[in-house]
């Protein structure tokens, strides 16, 4: 607790720091990062930015874009979105699902951005009215009730089949000229059977779509639903700024001379994250932006995996080793990422007047078919990522399973450190010709995550 107050104490002097770049004027850091209990985490969610924009000292942001105020100020979008767990929090793969729930809802937050930078929109309707008093008998049925009614039965198949094809023939010229197909498919004769006297029928469909290059999208603040035997609800606040998207083109392409720095800085990446504090830790998804020691830029990202049985260690090294890919997945689609959305919707209504067996009925219906798709891909070459903190949170009263839960990192200390051993490794290779190097290597829980830096 001690830690968590110097954290939250060093954050809320951000405003009085300088940088060598123009500060981010009237964003500080959020001293919100106490779980809190969260009924609803999307109206959670939308009274945090109403209670941050009621703090003169902040700036007010909302949902959508919000444009410069004041000089240094970014360019930043704000979009909420939601996601819901596929396993009940007594499961063994909960945090699996949490993580997943986690994607939705960033997913989904995305979606929001690509769509507001635009959407392509198709929109189709029409509305057809008919009456039809056309004949509509099946003339098989006929022919064969009249012959057996004239003939009785007939020991001679062949000859009542050339009855009904003569009989057929003449019947089925009339027909045809009344619109009659004979070879129409079983089920479509059985609607003709149930014919539809009158008809009004209204059709819509709409299609939308829009995909965007996207950088520098990360999560700022999670909320989550948990009580036991749920099914997880998580709603996560993204943000994209100008200096985000900055962060995102440094670590594509490395460049110390133009890299931001912020004076004052003196905590480790590794100290700003809640590690002695489960509940956050555990609410704590995706990619932040922080300031290292240095007063760098750099970005942490978390990942969680239940272990496929608890009280196993190689279970839970395996589990580790999935949340420091799914931490790195969180990362590289920070830096470099596309995002798809599509939504197609079709809509149908109909009332009108149908006769079935001889008797007139009413009919009425509505029917809707819609189908929403987002995508997001993301791929980096040679990431220069590291393990920073692994901590794994034991199961409570709320989650029925254990979590490893991962934080790796990109700052400019990885870049200097790999590049160093690179640059050694070649001299090395140039001085011994031959060598080479190998590597081995029951209570309610409910509320918020941690959030990163709110200089954006």
């Amino acid at each position: 607790m001690k830690l968590l107050t110097t954290f939250l104490s060093v954050l809320m002097i951000l405003m009085s720091i300088t940088s060598l770049k123009s500060e981010e004027a009237g964003l500080d850091v959020s001293s919100g990062d106490e779980a809190q209990f969260a009924p609803s985490p999307g109206d959670a969610a939308r009274d945090w930015l109403d209670e941050r924009c009621s703090n003169t000292k902040k700036r007010c942001l909302v949902e959508g874009f919000n444009e410069p105020e004041k000089e240094g100020q970014s360019t930043v979008y704000v979009a909420i979105g939601t996601g819901y767990s596929s396993m009940p929090n007594s499961a063994q793969q909960i945090h699996n699902a949490r993580q997943t729930a986690y994607s939705k809802a960033m997913l989904n937050a995305k979606s929001e951005f690509v769509k507001a930078l635009g959407t392509n929109i198709t929109v189709s309707m029409q509305n057809i009215n008919k009456e039809n008093t056309m004949p509509d008998t099946d003339p098989t049925a006929i022919v064969e009730k009249a012959i057996k009614k004239n003939t009785g039965a007939i020991a001679d198949m062949s000859e009542f089949d050339k009855i009904k094809k003569i009989i057929n023939l003449k019947l089925n010229k009339k027909l045809k000229e009344d619109g009659y197909d004979e070879n129409a498919e079983v089920e479509k004769k059985k609607e003709i059977i149930a014919k539809v006297l009158s008809s009004d029928v209204f059709e819509s469909s709409m299609q939308q779509s829009a995909q965007s290059f996207l950088s520098g999208f990360q999560t700022w603040k999670t909320f989550e639903k948990g009580n036991p035997g749920d099914r997880n609800e998580i709603t996560v606040i993204g943000i994209w700024s100008d200096k985000l998207a900055e962060l995102a083109s440094h670590i594509k392409k490395y460049n110390p001379n133009t890299f931001p720095l912020k004076e004052g800085k003196t905590r480790t990446l590794k100290e700003q994250l809640p590690l002695d504090n489960a509940g956050v830790l555990r609410r704590t998804f995706g990619a932040r932006m922080y300031y290292n020691e240095k007063g760098e830029m750099s970005v942490v990202a978390l990942g969680h995996q239940s272990p496929m049985k608890e009280g196993n260690q190689g279970h839970m090294n395996n589990a580790c080793k999935k949340a420091r890919g799914k931490a790195n997945g969180q990362l590289t689609l920070f830096v470099n990422e596309s995002v798809y959305f599509q939504d197609n919707f079709i809509e149908k209504d109909a009332q009108g007047t149908q006769v079935s067996d001889g008797q007139e009925k009413d009919f009425a219906f509505n029917g809707q078919d819609w189908e929403e798709t987002v995508k997001a891909t993301g791929a980096l070459k040679g990431a220069k990522f590291s393990r920073l903190a692994q901590k794994v949170v034991k199961a409570d009263g709320t989650f029925g399973a254990s979590a490893c839960i991962v934080a790796v990192a990109w700052s400019p200390d990885n870049e200097r450190g790999a590049d160093a051993v690179k640059e050694s490794q070649t001299k090395s290779s140039s001085t011994s010709s031959g060598s080479t190097t190998s590597e081995t290597n029951k209570e309610s829980d409910s509320g918020e995550g941690a959030t990163g830096d709110d200089d954006f």
